[in-house]
């Protein structure tokens, strides 16, 4: 029995017998100390903006320090198995996404260091980012439609990036090639932030990510907001068309939501859950989502559950029908 294992059935062991428990008595006063809240990716990010935002909330509301903890690596799995290994009391949670709790053990299913519905108790999804496609102004084509046709006739000599394999800019600009019948090269990279460097020098043409971290170069004037991968114009980007209002019948949003290990207690998870909801609906929080980029979006836990296993089969359709594949078969 590995240390993951021996954790958890002494956890359910735990909470079965009641008395004696560590978490008995957590429950009735949660949080009584300091909540840790790890975010897998490094800072600056829009994860990492989300992370600290929420991180603060819930600092404010139960008057108990919560900390916003970065470590990066592996498309977001080492902070997550770092979390997946942690007491089940709480005070370790993970501020997930697409790319950590999903994508990489689809690619990755003989070394991925966990399974998200088997080593996670699924807490609160806490909001969307809408995905923007931008492209460089060194391309030609100036929006959407144009920009396509290029490609079409021009197979293969257009280049996009994306902050790694699997990741939501990764998947969304597959989405786009299979909707659009279009071939356009893919060149990973480690980050947004050299995709962005390598778009002002025209070295990749297009990308597609979170509005928090392309709006910036269409701010400065150095790409150009061609389409947005949501069911309606973003609020904060009206300016900026669908891609369905394109012809394109795509929708793509990155989630993000808390996850604790997989034997936190449940009155545990729900009062987080309850709290994440109260977060959520104070105006002056929606506005800073906003304004970050994102879209305020949470539920039950269940409702999480269920929204992890729906992208996941999502996601997998996507991978096998644009032949995505980073792991060697055995």
């Amino acid at each position: 029995m590995n240390r993951r294992q021996l954790l958890q059935s002494a956890a359910a062991a735990t909470v079965t017998l009641g008395f004696g428990s560590p978490f008995a008595h957590a429950q009735e006063n949660y949080p009584s100390r300091v909540v840790t809240v790890v975010i897998p990716y490094p800072p600056g990010g829009p994860t990492d903006l989300l992370g600290r935002l929420v991180a603060d909330g819930l600092a404010n509301l139960w008057g108990k320090p919560v900390v916003a903890e970065n470590k990066p690596g592996a498309s977001g799995t080492i902070g997550g198995d770092i979390v997946a290994r942690a007491a089940p009391d709480g005070y370790t949670l993970v501020l997930g996404n697409n790319a950590s709790h999903g994508t990489y053990e689809l690619l990755n299913p003989h070394t991925t260091p966990y399974i998200t519905l088997r080593d996670f108790a699924p807490v609160s999804l806490i909001g969307l980012a809408p995905q923007v496609m931008i492209i460089s102004t060194g391309a030609g084509p100036k929006d959407l439609k144009s920009f396509l046709e290029f490609a079409r006739e021009n197979p293969g000599k257009l280049n996009y990036g994306s902050s790694a394999i699997g990741s939501s800019p990764h998947l969304a600009a597959e989405m786009l090639k299979l909707a659009a019948g279009v071939d356009i090269t893919h060149i990973p990279f480690n980050g947004a932030a050299p995709v962005m460097q390598a778009i002002v020098a025209n070295t990749v043409q297009m990308y597609i990510g979170a509005p928090s971290t392309v709006m910036p170069q269409v701010e400065a004037g150095k790409a150009i907001a061609v389409g947005a991968l949501s069911a309606e114009r973003i609020a904060s980007l009206p300016d900026v068309p669908t891609f369905r209002e394109n012809g394109v019948d795509i929708v793509y949003n990155s989630w993000f939501g808390l996850l604790a290990p997989a034997a936190t207690p449940p009155e545990i998870l729900d009062k987080i859950n309850a709290d994440i909801t109260t977060l959520l609906q104070k105006p002056e929080i929606q506005t800073q989502l906003a304004n970050l980029g994102f879209i305020a979006e949470t539920g039950t836990r269940e409702e999480f559950t269920q929204m992890l296993k729906d992208e996941g089969e999502k996601t997998k359709q996507t991978i096998e029908a644009a032949k995505i594949e980073v792991e060697k078969k055995p």
